[in-house]
């Protein structure tokens, strides 16, 4: 449904093991899946529910799975599997995941957080108002359902809330990839609604990488969101460290007890999960379940320090296959992530600074997200662009000594630099 070439991979490993798959996907894609598919079919508009089920109604009873969800194309997938009778494992969880709201409801009794859904039709500075009494300051205003970090902003004075809160609802009307959801019991409805939750203030921001299977959750590593940069109403993560040297065993087998009761309640299963919250040494604020293996630098992170096939993986949990338990480490230290911002907009010509960063004994890997001639959006041109300037380039460092951290992100930051088309 995108062009990514992680899709065909799984697709030709699947086939492999006998598995037949069907591409659904736009006139343009057709000819790149053909040779890792049994069999493709155009759809008008993979990101319309309506598009989908027509397409493969001719289909209807031979096809038994969506092989892949994420996070642009979910609704589509839940709704149309929902209404061609195709079986999707987990996927009560899936709901209760992807929506933030349902999350918030069936973990209420385990996460003591102020949360409600704030719909645009009741904006008006005297509703806003009796929110910030209930909510208090910082509160976070959040999409209903994930878009990365669009759309995302703290509120620390009071006296913007209103303001912040237009914004928002003017910027997912314009930005928001996706309309109304209907889940079975409500309608939802991304463009007009936001989640409005109390901040979290203490604890460790951590990331839980690991996946469910038979109603056990199997930790895999955790990362650690170390470093920030303050953009307005935005926090910017600019490094983190995995597997994070700074949470103890016993503190990790705590956290995976927690976090498995959770998944639990919330009915996630036979899927990996990436799973943000804060640790205080004692209790997981969870703030948000991914059900599916992390993104950036998280794959290639496990396949290094795990020595595992997580696209075989992957497989096996679709297909209900037995896993392993547990796995062991192959290396000692962390892999320090070290992330680079667009400053300024314009078209991207190259990157300044790169032959520094492979030149330190500790680099590893870096990702490049521009290519020459594409465009880099302002900051605050829009909330649904911030992705565009967030996202660059990224340097990770196999570090044994936690004491480069900070030299290791400042000067990485400071060098590395985008020029751009004059």
């Amino acid at each position: 449904m995108e062009l990514w070439p992680e899709l065909r991979n799984r697709a030709r490993s699947l086939r492999e093991h006998g598995v037949p798959v069907l591409f659904l996907c736009a006139p343009e894609f057709a000819s790149v899946y053909e040779e890792c598919a049994d069999e493709v079919v155009v759809c008008s508009d993979v990101f319309s529910e309506d598009a989908v089920v027509e397409a493969l109604s001719p289909y209807r009873g031979t096809i038994d799975r969506f092989s892949i969800i994420n996070d642009k194309i979910w609704p589509v997938q839940l709704g149309a599997s929902r209404r061609l009778g195709i079986d999707f494992p987990g996927f009560e969880g899936q709901l209760n995941c992807r929506i933030k709201p349902r999350l918030r409801e069936v973990l209420a009794e385990t996460l003591p957080l102020h949360t409600e859904v704030f719909s645009s039709s009741d904006l008006t500075r005297e509703n806003v108002a009796a929110a910030v009494e209930r909510l208090g300051v910082p509160f976070v205003i959040k999409p209903i359902w994930g878009t990365a970090s669009a759309f995302v902003e703290i509120v620390d004075d009071p006296e913007r809330a209103y303001d912040e809160l237009a914004e928002t609802f003017e910027s997912l009307r314009a930005g928001h990839p996706h309309g109304p959801f209907d889940d079975g019991t409500r309608r939802w409805d991304p463009r007009n609604e936001v989640l409005l939750e109390s901040f979290i203030g203490s604890g460790r921001e951590l990331s839980f990488e690991a996946f469910m299977q038979g109603g056990d959750l199997v930790p895999l590593l955790i990362q650690e969101k170390l470093l920030w940069a303050q953009e307005e109403g935005f926090r910017l993560e600019t490094a983190n460290v995995c597997p994070t040297p700074f949470v103890s065993a016993e503190e990790e087998e705590r956290i995976c007890d927690i976090l498995q009761d959770a998944l639990r309640k919330l009915g996630v299963d036979d899927t990996f999960v990436h799973i943000e919250f804060k640790w205080d040494g004692e209790k997981a604020s969870i703030i948000e379940v991914n059900p599916r293996i992390g993104g950036g630098s998280v794959a290639k992170t496990l396949i290094a320090w795990l020595d595992i096939d997580v696209r075989d993986m992957g497989r096996k949990l679709q297909l209900g296959e037995a896993l392993p338990r547990k796995y062991e480490r192959t290396k000692e230290g962390f892999l320090l992530g070290v992330f680079v911002n667009a400053v300024e907009s314009g078209i991207f010509k190259e990157y300044e600074g790169l032959d520094w960063v492979h030149a330190q004994p500790e680099f590893d890997f870096e990702q490049n997200y521009l290519e020459a001639g594409q465009r880099v959006p302002r900051r605050g041109e829009s909330k649904a662009t911030r992705e565009g300037w967030m996202y660059t380039y990224d340097a990770f460092y196999h570090c044994t000594d936690v004491e480069r951290i900070d030299y290791l992100h400042e000067e990485t930051r400071k060098r590395v630099l985008l020029k751009f088309e004059e």
